[in-house]
């Protein structure tokens, strides 16, 4: 059970911590601020979006956590991990053995910094980046299959009922954050990339 839970929780690095990563990798240019070369007006509102939409993240996130603090919420959501995972694994048997891969790149990385060797560092973000995108591929499939979507609706209404009983506020919180986001996302350039 503990070798589970420890490959669930890889698991759930691998599919949720990384998009961070290769967020950063995929648009070196998203340091700049969306809308930084608006007009003054229009950029001091999207700066003020952003610093809303944080201060509602946080306290959702603030809310999340103590709704986890309750011992059934907490076994249903290891209960819906774990279907997710057998799921995952069923579909590509392969997984496990990437989740541990993905465990021992950081070290990697480290030592290939240390050494400096710039040909191995890329090497190892590409290959981060393909087990990234092997792991989301095989959850998105797992969660269109009709009974881990049906656990995951009812995982995601007790733990909405559980956060509105903490915060009553969270309906309306989670409404603002999706105006906040639209609003944000309406303002940056359009880009259009060349085929």
């Amino acid at each position: 059970m503990a070798g589970s839970i420890r490959r669930v929780a890889a698991v759930a690095a691998v599919v949720l911590m990384m998009p961070l990563a290769a967020a950063a990798q995929a648009r070196p240019a998203a340091t700049e601020v969306p809308g930084a070369r608006a007009k003054p007006q229009a950029r001091e509102s999207v700066i003020n979006w952003y610093g809303e939409l944080q201060s509602i993240s946080t306290h959702l996130q603030r809310v999340h956590d103590r709704a986890l603090q309750d011992a059934e919420l907490l076994r249903a959501r290891t209960q819906f991990m774990a279907a997710v995972q057998r799921a995952m694994d069923a579909a590509d048997p392969e997984l496990p053995r990437l989740a541990a891969r993905v465990q021992r790149i950081p070290a990697e990385i480290t030592a290939a910094r240390r050494r400096g060797d710039a040909e191995r560092l890329p090497a190892l973000e590409r290959e981060l980046a393909q087990i990234q995108a092997r792991f989301i591929r095989a959850r998105s499939d797992a969660l269109r299959q009709p009974d881990i979507a049906r656990q995951a609706r009812a995982y995601e209404e007790r733990l909405r009922r559980r956060m509105i009983q903490i915060e009553p506020l969270t309906e309306n919180l989670l409404s603002r954050s999706g105006q906040l986001q639209q609003l944000i996302q309406s303002s940056l350039p359009q880009r259009h990339d060349e085929d």
